[in-house]
């Protein structure tokens, strides 16, 4: 059963240096990838334009004004964004060179093109941000998607191209930093787990694509694009089900619509935890979260309950939103 919907990610310029000559692009290295790392990075590069316009954004909506955050939460999301000077007058014109996104977008970009690859351009996309509270909503989901996706990533190329981990792992620092500065910019621990939970790329993909306006990417990466999956956290604590919906029109949960369905709940370095859905009807269920789960949390439905690796897993499964234990 393949069923699905998310969001983003973080790059470093250590990935260009001892590949692409310099910081820049400008060597005359070329690179011998396969297939499936050149997919690899296409979805980092299309995740990372995600969140590079994000904090874009972000820097238009958030003021000096609004201080509740203080200096250095400002200095934080500036320093990851690149603006314009002449379409945010107020900002310091030390603060329009550019910044950590779009340095990890060509750094990104120049491997690719070392290989002969196709750059991913950015999309257009609609952020459900308009204010402080709201921008740090969206920026905890976008930094939990961003590390999980980076620490799947390097796995997945430790197998390909293990030449490679060294400078997704420093994404991955990098973006765990990102989720911290938002988990205390939203009254929590910013160090809620032990470990960050991996999301395989067809499950970042999904989450990513969700941001876009339909029918603006002029590229996107080779990756399945999944039937939709909502899910409705617990209101009234843990032991509360949670709800799931879906389009039971939609294929993939025709085709299963005779089989049980199950919640598999992917937390932190173990494996998935399984438990029954109950359907109530077409479209419409409920499962209890099992006890234990700390930091991200990832939920999928799928017709099984054996799979222990999430690669097995992300090919048989319905991901959806991560949401916080």
């Amino acid at each position: 059963m393949r069923t699905a919907s998310i969001l983003p990610f973080l790059g470093a310029n250590v990935l260009a240096a001892p590949l692409c000559g310099n910081a820049t692009g400008a060597g005359d290295t070329r690179l011998s990838l396969l297939p499936t790392t050149v997919t690899y990075l296409q979805l980092a590069l299309f995740l990372e334009n995600l969140e590079a316009e994000f904090f874009r954004s972000a820097v238009s909506n958030l003021t000096d004004q609004d201080a509740r955050h203080g200096a250095s939460f400002h200095q934080t999301v500036q320093a990851a964004a690149t603006v314009r000077h002449e379409l945010v007058p107020s900002m310091p014109a030390s603060l329009t060179t550019p910044k950590q996104e779009v340095a990890h977008q060509q750094a990104l970009a120049n491997i690719l093109g070392a290989a002969g690859a196709a750059a991913v351009p950015p999309c257009r996309y609609v952020f459900p941000s308009t204010n402080t509270d709201e921008f740090l909503s969206v920026g905890k989901t976008l930094s939990v998607v961003g590390a999980g996706a980076t620490v799947g990533l390097a796995g997945a190329l430790s197998a390909t191209n293990p030449e490679l981990v060294p400078g997704i792992a420093s994404i991955a620092a990098t973006e765990a930093r990102h989720a911290a500065l938002f988990e205390v910019a939203n009254g929590a621990a910013p160090n809620p787990a032990a470990f960050e939970t991996p999301i395989p790329g067809p499950w970042a993909f999904n989450l990513a694509l969700g941001l876009a306006v339909p029918g603006t990417c002029p590229v996107l990466p080779p990756m399945p694009i999944l039937p939709k999956l909502a899910v409705s956290p617990p209101e009234r604590g843990p032991d509360t089900p949670t709800r799931f919906t879906w389009d039971a029109t939609q294929e993939a949960f025709q085709v299963q619509s005779f089989k049980p369905l199950y919640v598999a709940w992917v937390n932190q370095m173990r494996p998935p935890i399984y438990t029954r859905l109950n359907i109530s009807t077409p479209g419409l269920g409920d499962a209890t979260a099992p006890e234990g789960l700390q930091g991200a949390v990832v939920v999928v439905l799928t017709a099984q309950n054996r799979l222990e690796r999430l690669e097995e897993l992300a090919a048989a499964t319905a991901p959806c939103k991560p949401s916080k234990a």
